[in-house]
């Protein structure tokens, strides 16, 4: 979804470089899912004495000013990070799964129904195998920092897009998806404008949902 997301947002914007904000859109995820943790790819954090948890897109903003406002590709990493937020208010609030954080059953019926929908996502957002990495990806800070492995990520991309499995989905549907990519792709733009207005549009308490570990959150 955040291919698709990535590409929405490289055309509404009319960003010339593309390519850059589309990879960007993507990398926080191109890690394995151990190293993704280790070196917090996804600038996960925890506020109120561990009772909120999100994944901490100002924090990488504040980091990272300078290329945000310049660079493409850490323009898409900051979409991902915002766009993850939204995805889990949508996944445990707006869909009502909430009790069910940190089950690993529900995660195994998200990505079931994940993969069920592939082929839908690919059409309906016109997704084709032509992402590419920059060359001069690995000259950013931003890889110097995580040492992503963008290649891998895009195979595991494209090997998803021609799946075709048969099933009942059993939580998400295309209206779900689509409902995902237009609010986070709304929030993305308001937030672009914004920057470059010294502001930002949303906060934490916005964003954030309680922690499924703290106290409160049991």
């Amino acid at each position: 979804m955040h291919f698709a997301l990535g590409k929405v947002l490289a055309e509404r914007l009319g960003i010339d470089d593309k390519e850059g904000l589309m990879i960007g859109s993507i990398l926080p995820d191109a890690l394995p899912a151990k190293e993704k943790q280790e070196r917090n790819s996804h600038f996960i954090s925890v506020f109120d004495d561990g009772r909120y948890k999100w994944f901490d897109s100002l924090a990488f903003f504040e980091k990272y000013r300078e290329e945000v406002m310049d660079d493409p590709i850490y323009l898409g990493y900051y979409f991902h990070l915002i766009s993850d937020n939204i995805f889990r208010q949508t996944f445990y609030i707006d869909m009502g799964l909430l009790s069910r954080r940190g089950e690993k059953s529900l995660f195994e019926e998200f990505y079931r129904d994940y993969n069920l929908l592939n082929p839908m996502i690919t059409e309906n957002f016109g997704l084709t195998r032509t992402l590419t990495v920059p060359e001069r990806l690995r000259d950013t800070r931003l890889y110097r920092d995580f040492g992503f492995e963008p290649e891998n990520l895009i195979a595991d991309i494209y090997a998803d897009m021609q799946m075709h499995i048969e099933g009942e989905l059993m939580h998400f549907d295309m209206d779900i998806v689509r409902g995902f990519v237009e609010k986070s792709a709304e929030v993305c733009t308001r937030e672009y404008a914004a920057i470059k207005e010294g502001r930002h549009v949303y906060s934490k308490y916005e964003m954030a949902i309680e922690n499924h570990y703290s106290k409160s959150g049991k």
